[in-house]
């Protein structure tokens, strides 16, 4: 009886032995493909950062060769690790102007190009238009191609054709008397204006897009005043001397509300509104109303 007894226990043992060994070899097989599927899945992580930190190191090597900056030693990784790592959005600002200014995107690095936020670009004033021609200034400010001033231009010019139609039609020369020399007097057309402002404007949004247009809009507003697209009131152009001779000859615009006053220089462009009326600017005008212009449209 105890011999049976006693095999009965180290049956008994030996089978809660094997099922405690069974459940443990389980659990190590679970843990293990567990730690595969982590390996693998970290290993395919590594691969990929390390793709994008080629990829960021190549695009900065290209950005640098473009501006011509020569790059510094193991510049190129550094960037590339921080881009890689942080971002750009959780950059401090010092960070981010330390991260431009490797990049050549600072004052210093390029003799060419300056790198400045998007945000500042409204705030900026320049002259977008001179002669009813997209400056080179805004062209560069905004990246405008070849073709898309082409087009701009055109339709610019088309305008200006429009415009010195009309002014010959109602451009009002008011008798000179006192220091004036010369005056003439551009009526309000609401209508005409209008039209003008809405065909310029589809031709900026339609050509640049709506951030570049609405941009290009703001630069150009002056222009716009002065060329009959906002409808303010009647523009009038007046040029005197004092009374110590045409060498001080200052000539103002003045529509309702706003007016502009400077010296009469070859330097000084023609008010836009009336060169539909004299093409030659000041040359023409002082020929049509017989007073002398100073000495340096002379030389």
């Amino acid at each position: 009886m105890k011999r049976l007894l006693l095999a009965l226990t180290i049956l008994t043992t030996g089978l809660v032995v094997f099922s405690g060994l069974r459940n443990s070899s389980a659990r190590s097989n679970a843990e293990s493909a567990s730690s595969r599927d982590a390996l693998q899945a970290e290993r395919e992580s590594l691969v990929q950062a390390q793709k994008r930190h080629d990829e960021l190191t190549t695009r900065v090597h290209d950005l640098k060769h473009e501006l011509g900056v020569q790059p510094h030693a193991g510049m190129e990784t550094t960037l590339a690790n921080l881009i890689a790592t942080n971002g750009t959005a959780h950059l401090t600002p010092e960070m981010r102007e330390r991260l431009l200014a490797e990049l050549g995107f600072n004052w210093k690095s390029s003799g060419d190009y300056v790198v400045v936020n998007k945000d500042s670009l409204p705030k900026l004033r320049m002259g977008a238009i001179r002669g009813d021609r997209l400056t080179d200034t805004v062209c560069g400010v905004l990246a405008i191609k070849p073709e898309e001033r082409a087009a701009i231009d055109s339709v610019m010019d088309r305008l200006a054709d429009e415009l010195k139609s009309w002014e010959m039609i109602h451009a009002q020369r008011i008798e000179p008397q006192g220091d004036v020399v010369a005056k003439y007097t551009l009526p309000l057309d609401a209508e005409f204006s209008q039209s003008r402002s809405n065909a310029f404007a589809a031709a900026v949004i339609d050509g640049l897009g709506t951030e570049r247009g609405q941009l290009m809009l703001e630069y150009a507003s002056s222009w716009m005043f002065f060329t009959q697209m906002r409808g303010t009131g009647s523009t009038s152009l007046t040029v005197r001397h004092p009374a110590d001779g045409p060498e001080r000859l200052t000539f103002q615009v003045e529509t309702p509300g706003q007016g502009t006053m400077s010296a009469v220089s070859p330097s000084e462009q023609f008010p836009e509104i009336f060169r539909g009326i004299f093409p030659g600017g000041w040359t023409d005008l002082a020929q049509r109303e017989g007073f002398e212009l100073p000495k340096e449209f002379k030389k």
